[in-house]
């Protein structure tokens, strides 16, 4: 049985046991999250390549990685699978990430894991499904992917420009966000019942999903206007001032009245009928007002609007850089930046474990762990002796980065 006697006890998720042997950013998310709440998670590493977020310029891996463990295990060899399944025993959720069917072919389908262990649940993130066409199965995706094929890419076009990715990568944080919360709920079940589950997620699933308009095209055939062009919504959308952009949301019957009632606009009347909850760009109100609304701002500082219609309590916002959001005062009274030190000493400044709980809230207590940093201590826990571990060493099973060479 292994357990990790260095995790302090803390969290909603403290007797939850995690394996994830998943890359990128969608699969290890899923399995941070749960960290972040108290779950133990180990994170199966392939021996043979060290994740390639370790090695972009971007800093995601310090990032998605944090609170668990690592093994580096070589899933390809008959000892790496048996490693695995002796961790699979004792774990209550399996998250991997890769083309449909890949476990499936290594001799690790969910029956066999099942056999196993009857009460896991396992998670498969993919590009397009573990069932389907087949051709689409086998095809490599990445986030962009997910938003290309799903249609959201179509959604988030601006004129003049060629289409491109909403993010950054949108599509896997959607993936890990939905696929978290069904693990959680099979896990929730199969508690009462010893059964387990498997959840097949498929990523341009849920862009689509996740696209408010689609009921309206799937339904009627009906195209709205994309996130580049002006919004249906009359006063919905990014609107330039003196300085720089103000987005502004009006929608909801009593912020259109104190919109109106602000740029000095009747209200009630055939052309502005009281109650309603938008202006239509598609009518004689909506054009009014929009007109009204960007003659106005075009006269005014970004900072002057902001606070003026946050005054009459409409809802807009600055659009902030990443430097004003780090030294803004609310974000910093919720304490939302966190630092913690990288295993090779680097300090780390992210965003802290969100949602928030009051009792039992999440913490950051370990970094993002080395390329196979615990390779010893799990499988010394799953009983195998120093000579064991150094003949997979020797025999490539399991690989270690001991001078710290894709860490940060």
């Amino acid at each position: 049985m292994w357990k990790n006697q260095s995790k302090p006890e803390f969290g909603t998720l403290s007797d939850l046991k995690v394996v994830s042997a998943s890359s990128s950013l969608a699969g290890p998310f899923i399995a941070t999250i749960m960290g972040e709440y108290g779950a133990d998670v180990i994170w199966v590493e392939n021996a043979d390549m060290p994740d390639f977020t370790r090695g972009t310029p971007n800093w995601q891996c310090e990032g998605e990685r944090r609170n668990c463990r690592n093994i580096a295990l070589r899933l390809k060899s008959d000892e790496g699978k048996e490693i695995l399944k002796e961790l699979i025993a004792d774990a209550d959720i399996f998250i991997e990430s890769s083309k449909g069917g890949q476990f499936d072919r290594l001799g690790l389908s969910d029956e066999v894991l099942w056999e196993i262990n009857p009460k896991l649940v396992i998670g498969h993130v993919s590009g397009f499904g573990q069932t389907g066409v087949p051709e689409y199965v086998k095809r490599p995706s990445f986030d962009a992917i997910g938003q290309a094929f799903s249609g959201y890419l179509r959604e988030n076009e601006a004129p003049g420009v060629a289409p491109f990715a909403v993010g950054q990568f949108a599509s896997d944080y959607t993936t890990a966000l939905y696929t978290c919360i069904a693990l959680l709920a099979a896990w929730h079940h199969a508690q009462k019942t010893g059964q387990g589950d498997s959840i097949d997620s498929a990523q341009y699933e849920f862009m689509m999903r996740t696209s408010i308009y689609s009921i309206d095209y799937f339904t009627n055939h009906r195209l709205f206007p994309t996130a580049g062009e002006q919004n249906i919504n009359a006063g919905w959308g990014a609107y330039p001032c003196k300085d720089g952009y103000l987005f502004c949301c009006f929608n909801g019957a009593a912020v259109m009245k104190r919109g109106n009632e602000f740029l000095g606009l009747p209200y009630g009347t055939d052309v502005f009928p009281e109650g309603s909850a938008t202006w239509s760009i598609e009518t004689e109100g909506g054009q009014i007002f929009l007109q009204a609304l960007k003659d106005y701002l075009a006269n005014t500082t970004v900072a002057e609007a902001e606070e003026a219609m946050l005054a009459h309590n409409i809802p807009v916002s600055r659009i902030n850089t990443f430097a004003e959001v780090e030294n803004d005062p609310h974000v910093q009274a919720r304490e939302d930046i966190i630092e913690w030190d990288s295993v090779k000493g680097t300090k780390i400044r992210a965003v802290a474990p969100l949602p928030k709980f009051k009792n039992n809230p999440g913490k950051v207590w370990a970094p993002c762990p080395a390329f196979g940093q615990h390779n010893e201590e799990i499988l010394g826990e799953l009983g195998y002796t120093d000579e064991q571990i150094a003949a997979l060493y020797d025999s490539g099973v399991i690989n270690r980065d001991f001078d710290l060479v894709h860490s940060r």
